[in-house]
């Protein structure tokens, strides 16, 4: 099936960086990360305490409790709502995450005898993105998927579906994740992949393929995105997109040499020459195997393997919207023209490039499925 690319017209963040629009210049330009210690001592990346602030003020001044909602409902209706996006009738709104309110679910139960009478719906699966379609002026219907963390990969499928198809004339696509509180984090930390260096640098080691451990860090973000046909005033093209799944052995990890990102590359090179990839912003959680994994993947790809960047060694890994997060630093630098600085025990074996204009942006997730795209000028 041939499809025509989309056009990004607007894009906006929140990550531990801040709250940004997409195409802002310095966000990503320091050598410094953005993780705390939290009272368990482990690390984690999270929103400012000063911009949660302001993200509930937002909720009561709706005439809500924000303790009543997780925190991934408010998180992404602040977002939407200071991106100013006009509704219109043929406007569709799909909201990503991979693990929903589960974190708000275990903190009501934690906190309440018997649990409060809210927390049915407030902690259902799709309410993160259920309800900020409520706040959202128009009648846009809004749906919602979660496949781990390539989640957000699956909506930018849906928006080539949609709007190529005739079916949506303007498509908000957002993804959404804080899975920085205990019960998440402890289930990374059961299955061994989680950062156990208080004292670190660098807590994260994303693209260390020499470390000897696993380094993931958890960080929260939520990332919303309008795409259209064939706008002129744009930020960005989205050109390709592609899945790829593999059949694995256990439940959360991938083959050595990286099948499904293989499978999901080539399905997005069907509609785009990979030889003009300038640069790719790959997945890399910062885990030991999964890291050599994406590597060998990418040097399969391509026989002089592009320059290669992550963001998890900075902002940690946001799970479902950590496409989102790729996207979303992909569109500063093809905007600006200006790779970021990343840590020294990052090794490249090509030079970053003088003009981006492509960059190949990847995810993969706990069952072995991958999802790649094509995002340039």
């Amino acid at each position: 099936m041939k499809y025509n690319p989309l056009s990004i017209t607007k894009a906006s963040g929140i990550n531990p960086i801040g709250h940004f629009s997409s195409d802002e210049a310095q966000r990503y330009h320091s050598l410094s990360h953005h993780f705390g210690l939290n009272e368990n001592g482990d690390w984690v990346g999270k929103i400012a305490p000063s911009l949660w602030e302001n993200i509930n003020t937002y909720i009561h001044i709706l005439g809500h409790k924000p303790e009543r909602f997780p925190e991934e409902a408010k998180v992404l209706s602040y977002l939407l709502h200071h991106m100013d996006i006009s509704p219109s009738e043929e406007q569709m709104i799909n909201a990503a995450t991979s693990r929903g309110s589960i974190d708000f679910l275990s903190r009501m139960q934690m906190e309440h005898p018997s649990v409060p009478v809210w927390t049915s719906p407030h902690s259902t699966l799709g309410f993160a993105s259920s309800w900020p379609s409520l706040l959202h002026p128009s009648e846009s219907p809004l749906f919602f998927q979660s496949s781990t963390c390539s989640s957000f990969g699956l909506t930018l499928q849906n928006a080539f579906a949609w709007l190529n198809s005739g079916m949506a004339s303007s498509f908000i696509a957002a993804a959404v994740e804080c899975p920085t509180a205990t019960l998440t984090i402890d289930q990374m930390k059961a299955i061994r992949i989680y950062a156990t260096d208080p004292a670190a640098e660098y807590p994260c080691q994303s693209m260390d393929f020499q470390k000897n451990q696993n380094t993931m860090v958890l960080g929260e973000g939520a990332y919303a995105f309008q795409l259209e046909k064939n706008a002129e005033n744009r930020l960005a093209l989205l050109k390709s997109v592609g899945s790829g799944m593999e059949k694995i052995h256990h439940s959360t990890g991938l083959s050595d040499s990286g099948q499904c990102i293989i499978q999901a590359a080539n399905a997005t090179f069907k509609h785009f020459p990979k030889e003009e990839i300038d640069l790719i912003i790959g997945h890399f959680p910062g885990t030991k195997l999964g890291d050599l994994a994406e590597q060998k993947a990418y040097e399969t790809l391509f026989p002089n393997r592009p320059y290669t960047l992550s963001n998890k060694w900075k902002i940690g890994h946001s799970l479902g919207a950590s496409l989102a997060a790729n996207l979303d630093l992909a569109l500063a630098i093809l905007k600006n023209q200006q790779v970021p600085e990343i840590p020294s025990y990052i090794q490249n074996s090509a030079s970053a490039p003088s003009r981006i204009n492509n960059i190949l942006i990847s995810a993969l997730g706990f069952g072995g499925q991958a999802i790649c795209a094509v995002v340039g000028n």
